[in-house]
């Protein structure tokens, strides 16, 4: 029985903005980034984010600042110590900084606010939001570690995850990833079985290389880590013992390349170039406030990251399968199950 227990390189996009009604800014525009937990070096989400940042502000004239945070409370703080020192755009990412976001945007429509991977209904016309349509990436690694972890062990087969805390856009990786392994099981009539875990922390190593021990001693091949510097507890865990896993929202055979030998793929998301190409725009006077921008599988906003040292063990039959999958995915034919 199936169980959970609680406890990106891509190709370059530029992306063309609508303009808002932000007055004339200043002859040099302030922006600040705040990152989200874990932190801007947990070689994934975050410091993806940064790379896009950093990026624009050595190409463009800007005065920028980021700031770190720990705890949920820092969040709101360092967004007001950016609006006391009167900084054009401030830009925050994930689920827990959306309400100081919103509520700083709703009181403040002179600051132009970017939230990274989470949307509120109509946002306001200062504040625009970007969401990854990540079910689309996470549903193909699912049919790629089903079909591994049938390979390794034909009998038992077992296909793991170690999630972050279970909030929707976590939820929008498990859920799709599990489907992935259920259309494999469907497609050739097999039986590999899911398991999972939700960590309650984003930036717990060691809960994660736990969680990834649990999931081995149940017969996991595969273990998919989407969980921040939790999930990178887990690979290095896989790696440690010797199995498989799949990395997240960056290419982790080149971020973290001492787990690269064991990864399968990763599932990525294309976070540096959407933070540099938004900054871009914004220094041209164009901001996209008040909309929710989509990148998916059409808009090469998420996919898959290369097979790297297991393309010669791919068979090209599950490979055209992938490609078959990513395109019934665009045009709506196949569902990765998520809402």
């Amino acid at each position: 029985m199936n169980k959970i227990t609680h406890a990106l390189i891509l190709p370059f996009t530029i992306i063309l903005l609508l303009p808002s009604c932000r007055p004339t800014p200043d002859p040099i525009l302030k922006i600040g980034l705040v990152s989200g937990f874990g932190g801007f070096h947990d070689r994934g989400f975050n410091q993806n984010i940064l790379d896009g940042y950093l990026l624009a502000k050595d190409q463009y004239s800007f005065f920028g600042e980021t700031r770190e945070i720990i705890t949920e409370a820092e969040i709101g703080t360092n967004i007001d110590n950016f609006l006391s020192a009167g900084f054009n755009l401030i830009i925050t990412a994930g689920f827990n900084a959306a309400q100081a976001t919103i509520d700083a945007a709703k009181a403040h429509p002179e600051t132009d606010f970017l939230i990274l991977d989470y949307a509120v209904e109509n946002p306001p016309a200062n504040l625009l939001c970007v969401l990854f349509d990540v079910d689309e990436s996470s549903f193909p690694c699912g049919f790629l570690a089903a079909y591994w972890a049938n390979r390794q062990d034909p009998l038992h087969p077992v296909a793991g995850f170690v999630a972050g805390p279970a909030i929707p856009e976590i939820r929008q990786f498990s859920d799709s990833y599990t489907h992935g392994i259920e259309y494999f099981n469907q497609k050739y009539h097999k039986d590999v079985r899911w398991e999972g875990y939700f960590a309650n922390s984003f930036a717990d190593t060691l809960q994660g290389a736990i969680l990834a021990d649990s999931l081995l001693r149940q017969n996991a091949s595969v273990i998919f880590a989407f969980a921040g510097k939790t999930g990178n507890g887990a690979l290095y865990k896989v790696k440690e013992a010797g199995k498989w896993a799949i990395g997240v929202d960056v290419d982790q055979y080149i971020s973290i390349p001492e787990v690269g030998p064991v990864l399968l793929t990763s599932c990525v998301k294309l976070l540096n170039s959407t933070v540099y190409s938004i900054l871009v725009s914004y220094f041209n006077e164009t901001f996209a406030g008040g909309q929710i921008m989509h990148y998916n599988l059409n808009n090469n906003g998420v996919g898959m990251a290369p097979l790297h040292d297991f393309k010669a063990a791919i068979p090209d039959s599950i490979e055209m399968e992938l490609v078959a999958i990513e395109a019934g995915i665009k045009k709506g034919e196949i569902s990765t199950g998520w809402k």
